[in-house]
């Protein structure tokens, strides 16, 4: 009887993973052809915000694949800022290096799209999408509460299966 239980177990087990298998090697990501988007805009305030969308994303018809809107603010060093609140060549350096690193940390748990970044009001926030809310949810707060994090950071994870906000940046065709 226990032989027949771990034959069993082990049959189980392999139909498992061939399952998942089979699963990841059917999904493959696709991406849209890249058509670079410059923002730029002026405050009432006089502030600035700049940044670039992939405009491509527009008519792209996977966006279902990657129902969940993942905003990342990076919170910039006002000593490094300018007036405007942009901030000048080392700090946009920095935290686009941060941007870099963060980014393919998720990709390593989850798919995910780089959709866009906008600087304004002494922040950074990178627009993206992705597929697995939880494992991103787990990583972002992970790195956020690491101590030796060069700038802090917040995230804001929402259902957004059709990419609504993104819609504004991505300009008219």
């Amino acid at each position: 009887m226990r032989k027949r239980f771990r034959i069993l177990s082990l049959a189980i087990i392999m139909v498992f993973i061939n399952c998942k298998q089979k699963a990841e090697e059917e999904f493959q990501m696709t991406y849209p052809e890249e058509e670079l988007g410059v923002i730029k805009a002026r405050y009432s305030d006089g502030s600035l915000a700049i940044g670039g969308f992939n405009r491509g994303y527009k008519g792209y018809t996977d966006k279902s694949k990657y129902p969940w809107s993942l905003t990342v603010i990076i919170s910039l060093n006002p000593e490094d800022c300018k007036s405007s609140g942009l901030p000048n060549e080392e700090e946009t350096k920095l935290v686009n290096q941060i941007e870099d690193e963060l980014v393919e940390e998720i990709l390593k748990v989850s798919p995910t799209h780089n959709v866009g970044h906008i600087f304004n009001d002494h922040e950074l926030s990178i627009y993206l999408y992705t597929r697995d809310k939880s494992k991103v949810e787990k990583l972002l707060n992970t790195e956020a509460r690491k101590e030796n994090s060069l700038r802090p950071f917040r995230h804001e994870l929402l259902k957004d299966p059709n990419w609504n906000a993104v819609e504004q940046f991505m300009g008219n065709k």
